[in-house]
Order: C-alpha cells, then structure tokens, then sequence
C-alpha cells in the first residue's frame, strides 16, 4: 500500500493558489505516493487537468478525500470540508489558527492531525519548508506594484521634452521578508525609498537594497535581538517622527505582522490627517486588522485625500509562482513525517513538533489552545497531568521571515505496509538520534531557541517579600488571566496577588510593556481586582 495523497480545489474566497504542482508530483509518485486531484484545482494557478500525468482526478471533494492518508491545501479547510474529511487523516495548510478558531475546533473533534505550514520554525534546516516566508515574497512585490499602480503620481524620476517628473517616495514600515521586497520592487521601480523598523540589525537590510532607514531614536529589542513592546513614552517619539516622515511620502506600504496575532497599530488617523493629498497606503497586514487604524480589511476607499487599501490574500495574485514556492515548501515538510513506508510524527525532531497543530483529539500550540479555553502540553507529551504548564511559543517579533530557498531534493520513500488500512498509521515515535541543524542564524535574523530570562521587577514594587516556602497565588482567577499568562507573570517576579495590588501607574505601564500587552491591565483592572482579592483573603483568614 503506498501513502495516498490528496490535492483538493480551494473554495475559499479569492484563493486561486494549488498547494502542488505537476512537477513535484513526480517526485511524490518516484517515492511511491499516489496522488488524487479535484478537476480545475489548478486552473488558476496556470495548469489544466491535462497537465497531470499518472494522477486520478476527481469531481468532488468528498470522493477525492474518501480514505486518503494526507489532505495538503493551502487555505484552511471549511466546516464542511472538516466533516466530508476521515477521522485521522493528516491535514497539511496554511491554517492561521486564531483567525479560524471553529475550524481548528471541529479538527480536533474528528482527530484530525494539522500540520500548520504557518508554525514551521525559523531555523536554518526549515528554511525550505517555510511557507509564510515564501509566501510573503509574492506579497511584498505584489504590494508595490499595486501602490504603482492606485497612485495617480509616476514612480521613476523621468527626463522630458515637457519637463521633469521627480521619483515618487515610498515609505514600507516593516523590514521582513513581505517589507524587504516591497523596497527592493518599489526601487526597481524608480522610487524613493525610506523604510522603518524598531530593530537596530534591520538599518543594514534596508540600506543594502538602497533605501534609507526612518531613525526614530527608539531601539526596541531585546538582549536576543527580537523586537519587544514600547512603553508609552517610546509609543508617542514612535509617532511623532514616524508621522512626520509620513507627511511628505506619496505611498505607504505596511507590512508589519505578528504571526498568530492581530497586526500592531502603528499608523494613526492622526498620521493619516497629516499626509499628502492623494497619498495611497497599501496596507499588507489588513487579513489581520491591519497596520493603519483606518484600513478597511478586503476594501479601498478614500479617506479625505488619502486612499486606503486593505488587499487580502496578495499572494493569490500571483498565484502560478506562488504556488510553485508553496508546493516545494509542503514537499519538502512530508519529507520529514513519511518515512520508513509510513507516516510517522517524531516529536523529537524540533519542526515536527512545532507545526503539529492537533492530534488525537488535543491542540498542541498553546496559545490556540488557550483561545479555545483548553489545555495544551508539547506534542509527544503523555504526562497529561502538566498539561496546564506553558510551552514557550516561538518568539517572533512583528517583522518576522527568512529568505526562501528552493529545494529540488527528493522526498522521502512513502511506500506504506500492506496492512489492508486506508489511512496511514500515526505514531508518536520516540525521538530518534539525529544531527539537528543548530546553526545560527544571520546576524540580522537571530535564532531565539529558548526564552530569554525574564527582567525581575524591582523589590521595591512589592508590597510583600518573597517566601521560597510560600505556594504563589493563582492569577488565572482574575478575569483576563490565563496559565500562559500566570507564568509570564511569575517569570518577572510577580507571584501574589499582593505584588499586583502594589503596582502604581509607572509599575503597571513597564509589568504592560515587558509582557507585551497594550492596555489589558488597565481596561481589565488587574490591579483593582488584586486588591480585591488580597482584601477579601485577609478577611477569609481573620
């Protein structure tokens, strides 16, 4: 029996992408994979059924799914998809959990395993599999020439018998992979470049593709190299440069993101007030509420002068390039769990382990988990007894990625045991003696492989000492606390109700600033209900 795998046409939405292409499912058949696909489900992406070879192609997606081993999409599945899918089968996308809460839900009722592409880790081994940076290159070029093109202003500098044309400037907020392309296409394009990033390491970067880097003054980085929250003060420097450099462009790309969090607010309606008559922003992180406060996910308007666009899924534009890069990424991820002539999950190789969304009826990514209201442990772990402890996340900051290396590697063999089973068996094998790829990253992309130690606040915010011997209250009975949270907290020293209630307005801003929350302490008066708390125990014990 060999593994069986299933290619089915996305439904959703301006999603025109396929997650393979005709010249990787050579690769999958020389390793013994069958491959199904849905009729048209490449059509957009510039292949017609005709295009395949040695394939079996299917109408409709509750056949092509009917007893398959492996489901790759690139979009998350729908509700329906989700029930018409076997109870077991893996399920391989770009799933962006916190945005598709019900769909993750009914995955883990019908113990369905989802591997994220969206959860790969950024290490050097993983580059190859790494989806969202792949993905973000179509969507930086794109981004740039959609703002060429809503702009009524020519970006080239151009010399005429009817005069000169001076170069449009551009400004891009966010250094990453999606924001480095679009400097380096709005270039190519003859603008004027000046680029933002609250990263010391990005000016590099930026200045390398000709651009000029906006110097706010604030660096806001950790000892690790990764971008943490600004304090108020930071916030309002941030602002008042940033909005006057925004002033003068002509064109604003946003592209800053936080992966599996809404996208940071950093373009105010009081920046936008400021800017030139007939200004267009792109704004790039609009999916994810975008990186202006005016943007309008998925519409284009006009704002006063300035006109606002929020596009959505930009990598489906370019959806034949696209989906070659995608396509490599998910051959190259079923590398590492079809091995052996079976589907096997080793939670001892570190890019298993993190992209494992749900298994066996668990979500495995915490903080998916805790939107949900459920407990998560590590992927392999049976000791379901720690499963309220925090597995630390991977500590990207808001201007994430790694450039995209293609890989024409073969796939590993996929050939299943005859066991007269449809589906391949799935095994939380033992972690297997490998070298791992520990190599670090480059200076401007810092490998963050453990949490950095925690900033102890100073005794002096504390009402209370510390007793090795006293058990540490429980925060997660405040209303917006959560064990993820709990354990952040007691990290930076903060382990009773007593040090919360102790906290005045300075306290409260840096305890915001270094767990990188905005206003949730205030608005959910975590200080106030402390109190509470302390009042009503000293009562209790009296």
């Amino acid at each position: 029996m060999t593994v069986s795998v299933a290619i089915p046409l996305e439904t959703r939405p301006d999603e025109r992408r396929v997650a393979l292409i005709p010249k990787l499912v050579e690769r999958l058949r020389n390793s013994g994979a069958r491959v199904r696909i849905q009729s048209g489900a490449a059509r957009n992406a510039g292949y017609h059924d005709g295009d395949w070879s040695e394939v079996d192609i299917l109408d409709d997606f509750a056949s092509l799914v009917s007893g398959v081993d492996i489901v790759a999409k690139v979009a998350p599945p729908t509700l329906e998809e989700v029930t018409q899918m076997p109870r077991g089968v893996v399920l391989i996308c770009l799933m962006s959990a916190f945005q598709h809460l019900e769909v993750v839900a009914a995955l883990r009722e019908r113990h369905i395993t989802t591997l994220a592409m969206d959860h790969v880790p950024r290490m050097t081994r993983a580059r190859s599999m790494n989806a969202v940076a792949s993905q973000a290159t179509i969507a930086g070029y794109k981004a740039a020439l959609l703002a060429a093109e809503l702009s009524p202003r020519l970006f080239p500098m151009l010399t005429t018998a009817a005069g000169t044309v001076k170069p449009a400037l551009v400004v891009v907020i966010g250094a990453g992979v999606a924001g480095l392309q679009a400097i380096a296409t709005a270039r190519r394009l003859g603008a004027r470049v000046e680029a933002y990033d609250i990263r010391r390491a990005a000016r590099e970067r930026i200045e390398s593709l000709g651009a000029s880097m906006i110097d706010t003054g604030i660096v806001a980085e950790g000892s690790d190299g990764l971008a943490r929250a600004l304090r108020r003060d930071e916030r309002q420097q941030q602002i008042d440069v940033l909005g006057e450099r925004l002033s003068k462009a002509h064109a604003v790309i946003c592209a800053a993101s936080i992966p599996g969090r809404p996208a940071p607010r950093i373009v105010t309606a009081e920046m936008v007030s400021r800017m030139l008559p007939d200004t267009v922003i792109v704004d790039m992180a609009a999916a994810t509420g975008g990186n202006c406060e005016l943007t309008r996910p998925g519409e284009q308007y006009e704002h006063g002068d300035v006109l606002i666009s929020g596009p959505l899924n930009l990598p489906s534009h370019g959806a034949v390039h696209a989906s070659g890069m995608y396509a490599r990424n998910v051959v190259n991820l079923m590398s590492l769990v079809v091995r052996d002539g079976r589907i096997s999950l080793d939670p001892g190789d570190e890019i298993v382990a993190r992209v494992v969304l749900t298994h066996a009826g668990h979500v495995h990514h915490l903080p998916t988990a805790g939107l949900l209201g459920l407990s998560s442990v590590p992927f392999g772990e049976v000791d379901h007894a720690r499963e309220d402890e925090e597995v630390p996340d991977d500590g990207d900051d808001w201007l994430s990625g790694s450039d995209e290396a293609e890989s024409d590697e073969p796939v590993a063999a996929t050939k299943l045991e005859e066991d007269g089973v449809h589906r391949a068996e799935l095994s939380a094998a033992p972690a297997l003696e490998r070298e791992t790829d520990r190599e670090a990253e480059p200076s401007h992309e810092p490998l963050h492989e453990t949490e950095p130690e925690p900033e102890i606040l100073p005794e002096s915010q504390f009402a209370s000492g510390h007793d090795a011997d006293r058990e540490p209250d429980d925060f997660t009975v405040i209303n917006g606390i959560g064990p993820a949270l709990q354990k952040r907290l007691r990290g930076f020293g903060v382990r009773y109700f007593s040090d919360l209630a102790a906290l005045d307005a300075d306290g409260i801003e840096r305890l915001s600033a270094q767990l990188e929350l905005d206003d949730e302490m205030t608005e959910g008066d975590w200080v106030g209900q402390a109190a509470r708390l302390v009042s009503s125990n000293s009562s209790s014990s009296s």
